[in-house]
């Protein structure tokens, strides 16, 4: 493990944030961590060069970053990252790494991840800010072979000394990278990753599309209550729009609120993420409200809707260009985003869009998907009245 806060801070947690390589060591326990938190004020130079690496991270999300400052918090969600880490490293297979032994691992990290839900603005992007290379972490590994045997290194720079006279001794050089599905993707490990994204719901919406755990709304829904942290999601969710593919993360995010629905989660909360996912189908119109015949069929909806690509069509889509339609039979107010109306030529490219989503998804798709919605709103609504205002339980 490193030997001091310092080191963990320069070796570990900034290349995690700022990018480039990072060491893993022997993994940490409570002990090792308690002691990093005791030691965090003298490593105040580590410290704000981690601070510093994430506030660049969160920039251009918000007009002005909130002060980041490194704490107990932050510490534990970086230690977690780093055992599941060394959990994937091959040389976990060693004689000396017993099923025992990497199991007691699993439960430290996922005792790491056991921290407060990020419920506050701050606290959201300073999560972000340490976790949004969580699904871009990779790994080089190089194998050499030459006349004699051969070595692989993962994740190291072999040494000079096996590269030397290369047509001599007939070296040859494989490199492979190793991404997430390699590093966190082992179902081992991913209960610990899946909570770590609850603690970090905007790396979640962040890095749609991704591998690993599915969206969770129930700890995502938080960050669509800011209304700039919601922009930021909606625009990195359909980037440029260049085509059906830059519809995935979108059409995962329907798909994860389809499932979280049946959850009986709070009204506000369904009425959140639909309101959400309504206001992309409306970016949608907006993209397109210049053609120069508004009126006209949109090449992506089409595209996108096409029969011969059902096989091919990512799992939500359907559900999330039928949603406008299905909100407005169960509450008009969620089926229209507010203003849509004041600009002629969004409102006119909305209207055709959601003719060519009627006309390419049957009535009793949207109905089923309305007697879905309108089921959750109403059991929402049920446990609340149910649960009763404070002081009317009685024992």
């Amino acid at each position: 493990m490193p030997r001091d806060v310092s080191q963990f801070l320069s070796e570990f947690v900034l290349p995690l944030v700022r990018g480039g390589p990072l060491h893993v060591g022997d993994p940490l326990d409570p002990t090792d961590v308690e002691a990093y938190c005791a030691d965090l004020p003298h490593a105040s130079v580590s410290a704000v060069a981690v601070d510093d690496a994430r506030t660049d991270a969160i920039a251009d999300l918000v007009v002005r970053p909130p002060s980041l400052v490194l704490g107990e918090d932050e510490l534990f969600i970086a230690a977690a990252v780093h055992n599941l880490l060394f959990l994937e490293h091959p040389w976990t297979d060693a004689w000396w790494m017993t099923s025992r032994r990497c199991e007691r691992v699993r439960q430290v990290a996922m005792g790491f991840a056991q921290r407060p839900p990020a419920e506050d603005r701050d606290r959201l992007l300073a999560r972000h800010g340490l976790l949004h290379n969580l699904f871009a972490l990779t790994r080089t590994d190089v194998k050499l072979t030459w006349w004699t045997g051969s070595a692989t290194f993962y994740g190291q720079r072999p040494p000079a000394r096996l590269r030397r006279w290369p047509t001599v001794r007939r070296v040859s050089e494989h490199v492979t990278r190793a991404s997430y599905a390699d590093l966190l993707g082992d179902p081992d490990v991913e209960p610990v990753v899946a909570q770590l994204v609850r603690l970090s719901p905007l790396t979640d919406l962040l890095s749609q599309p991704r591998d690993g755990p599915p969206l969770d709304w129930s700890a995502a829904v938080c960050a669509l209550r800011d209304l700039e942290l919601a922009r930021a999601v909606a625009y990195r969710t359909l980037g440029d729009l260049s085509g059906v593919d830059a519809l995935t993360g979108a059409a995962r995010m329907a798909a994860a609120f389809e499932r979280w629905v049946d959850r009986t989660p709070a009204a506000a909360d369904v009425r959140a993420v639909a309101a959400f996912l309504v206001h992309l189908d409306a970016l949608l119109a907006v993209a397109e409200a210049r053609e120069r015949d508004a009126d006209a069929a949109s090449a992506l909806l089409a595209s996108a809707l096409a029969p011969e690509r059902a096989a091919r069509r990512p799992r939500g889509l359907g559900t999330l260009f039928a949603l406008p339609d299905a909100l407005a039979r169960v509450d008009p107010t969620l089926g229209e985003p507010p203003g849509l109306r004041d600009d002629a030529a969004v409102w006119r490219r909305w209207r055709q869009h959601r003719r060519q989503v009627r006309d390419a998804s049957s009535d009793a798709v949207i109905d089923a998907l309305a007697a879905r919605l309108r089921r959750a709103l109403a059991a929402a609504a049920e446990t609340r009245d149910a649960a009763g205002p404070p002081g009317t339980h009685s024992s």
